[in-house]
């Protein structure tokens, strides 16, 4: 464990140590919630699972929030993910362990929102914390309904009495994260599918800053009153948050500027630029990366390879203008969007570098200043892009 004033690293290749892809389709009504989970089995899952819960807790050496301020814990899921993935031999990754601790930790209240969704687990504990008298409540994107397994997860939590808020408008809300008694944040790449747990890279921070939380909370309550996309109004509680040795801005789009805070970072670039990206079809950002190769900052980029080609995408224009780019090598998904500057800022969050995540998605955005947490970004983006050079296979 890698630990600093102010920040929390678990390298995720370690044993028990704390680290997790998704598309969607569009469907334009809400599916009624057939192939219902019944609940006995939730109940007969729950129980076992809450044991486990704890049990790898403990092993982990897990806290539940304890309300101390200003940590910042990432885990990934690219060092377990196993090729090719076998369902009956999946055993619940760092990342899953540690977030399932801190729901059977919950006391008083849990906020989840999600894009995609269908994680038995989750599910489950979300269940379990409603009987056991925690308020939950979730943010869900409406068109995933398409997909039976996640109207089937979606059953299962309304059936628990957990209220819904669905997402209106005519964007995806594809931004990530969980509240947990207004204590601790979660947030990354990650949504609470099978796929981004066990198949595909990504990335997942808790945050335990008071301030941190507070943005989430102010979002999360927008989606809570039926806001979203465009309709959503407020400002940011706390945008930019200092801790010890490392500061914390937060944006939410599309009501808030996203895009010209990840140039302006951009800009600033004079040591090295390393890009993970699922999809990249903003041409202002691929105009800026090219701008820093051109001015002699290395720039390196990784891209999920069904989206590389696909309209709009910038990996030839970039590929053409001399820079270092990749098709990944994961056989399923490279669900990260993130960014590493001089070795010091890392980028992250639901973001995709695209039009729609700027102008017309619910999303949010972290630009973290923090060298020790970039180095833990830093091997991430080192371990997939070994992974591009070295493409995988999945019979």
């Amino acid at each position: 464990m890698h630990t600093l004033p102010g920040l929390s690293v678990y390298p995720s290749a370690e044993p028990f140590s704390l680290p997790p892809c998704s598309c969607t389709m569009a469907f334009p009504r809400r599916s009624r919630h057939w192939l219902l989970i019944p609940l006995l089995a939730v109940a007969l899952l729950g129980g076992y699972l809450a044991r486990e819960e704890l049990a790898i807790a403990r092993r982990a050496g897990a806290r539940p929030p304890s309300g101390a301020a200003g940590t910042i814990t990432v885990y990934f899921t690219t060092p377990e993910l196993v090729y090719p993935d076998v369902p009956r031999s999946r055993r619940a990754p760092a990342p899953e362990r540690a977030l399932l601790a801190d729901l059977a930790a919950a006391r008083e209240r849990i906020e989840l929102v999600s894009f995609e969704y269908n994680l038995p687990s989750i599910g489950a504990a979300l269940a379990r914390a409603q009987a056991r008298g925690v308020a939950v409540r979730l943010a869900l994107d409406r068109e995933s309904l398409h997909h039976p397994a996640m109207a089937s997860w979606a059953g299962v939590v309304e059936e628990a009495g957990i209220p819904v808020s669905w997402e209106q408008s005519d964007g995806f809300l594809h931004s990530k994260f969980v509240i947990i008694d207004r204590r601790v944040v979660w947030t990354g790449s990650w949504n609470a599918t099978i796929n981004d747990t066990y198949r595909n890279n990504n990335n997942l921070l808790r945050i335990s800053a008071p301030q941190v939380v507070a943005n989430y909370v102010a979002e999360f309550e927008r989606m809570a009153a039926g806001r979203f996309g465009n309709a959503k109004t407020g400002p940011t509680p706390y945008p930019l948050v200092r801790l010890p040795g490392a500061t914390i801005a937060t944006y939410f789009s599309p009501y808030e500027p996203v895009r010209s805070r990840v140039l302006a970072q951009l800009q600033r670039a004079r040591v090295r630029i390393d890009v993970l990206a699922f999809s990249f079809t903003d041409a202002a950002i691929a105009d800026a990366l090219i701008a820093r190769q051109q001015a002699g900052v290395p720039v390196r980029v990784v891209v999920e390879a069904r989206n590389a080609n696909g309209s709009g995408a910038q990996y030839g224009r970039l590929l053409g203008a001399g820079l270092e780019v990749l098709k990944d090598g994961n056989c399923y998904t490279m669900h990260h969007k993130l960014m590493i500057i001089d070795e010091r800022v890392v980028i992250t969050g639901s973001y995709n570098f695209t039009g729609r995540a700027e102008d017309v998605n619910d999303e949010n955005l972290l630009i973290i200043d923090d060298p020790a947490l970039a180095r833990a970004f830093a091997a991430e983006f080192a371990r997939v892009y070994r992974q591009a050079r070295l493409p995988l296979r999945c019979v």
